[in-house]
């Protein structure tokens, strides 16, 4: 699953690495730490419009979605969509044939279940580079004000070997794409028959991951904080690495 993110990057750089633009209106502050539970709006890359960066809150609402207490409703249910059925289930089968987007994230935490405790670990790049998370989205309308309202789910895969043992409960992880397989899934013409040489765990090699301060586990907290990408030992993890 992926529900956390951070994105310790400055807009220049987001906008060299991603190859797209931020509009003068879109105040965008790079953070080390979003929960998807709080519905943040992140910067991402659309297939529609793949020039400009597009503010979008994290939780997809289908265009079906009837009145913003269902559009609320909904949001909670599809932060990510699963790889595997993303054609078929009714909230995703519209978005994922043609609204295909890159979330940026410079890493994302997940949880390890170690002997009743939850371990945090922080996860990204071993270059340190910008990850692309593979993403679609929809536009909604408000049917109440008129408002268009642009949203987004993250893909999740099964894991990878590593992120096998610190998500060891789901075993599921993001849909990270390398930059020639990012190039691919913004491409308006892409079948969907060819998703799945696309949409594959990348190799452990590719990531680095290590475990953060407990901070990052306590929803009451100020967690967009330095702190939280710090590294923190654990004695329960010492006999799994």
């Amino acid at each position: 699953m992926c529900f956390t993110l951070s994105v310790r990057v400055e807009k220049h750089r987001l906008e060299k690495v991603m190859n797209a633009r931020f509009r003068e209106d879109f105040r965008f502050e790079p953070f080390y730490f979003v929960s998807a539970f709080d519905f943040p709006v992140i910067p991402v890359v659309a297939s529609g419009n793949p020039e400009y960066f597009t503010p979008m809150s994290w939780g997809l609402i289908p265009n079906w979605v009837k009145n913003p207490i269902e559009a609320q409703s909904i949001k909670e249910k599809t932060l990510n969509a699963r790889f595997e059925s993303i054609l078929e289930k009714p909230s995703f089968r519209y978005s994922a044939k043609s609204n295909r987007c890159i979330v940026p994230a410079t890493g994302f935490f997940e949880w390890q279940h170690i002997h009743g405790k939850k371990i945090p670990w922080f996860i990204g790049l071993n270059n340190n580079e910008i990850m692309h998370l593979a993403g679609i989205y929809s536009t909604w309308t408000n049917t109440e004000t008129g408002e268009m309202v642009d949203t987004f789910s993250i893909i999740t895969i099964p894991a990878n070997p590593l992120l096998e043992k610190i998500h060891n409960t789901k075993k599921r992880m993001p849909a990270i794409l390398k930059p020639e397989n990012a190039e691919k899934w913004l491409d308006k013409d892409l079948k969907t028959s060819l998703y799945s040489d696309i949409i594959k765990p990348v190799e452990q090699e590719y990531l680095k991951a290590y475990t953060v301060s407990p901070i990052i586990s306590n929803p009451k907290a100020k967690r967009n904080v330095p702190e939280v990408l710090e590294p923190y030992s654990y004695p329960e993890q010492q006999s799994l690495f």
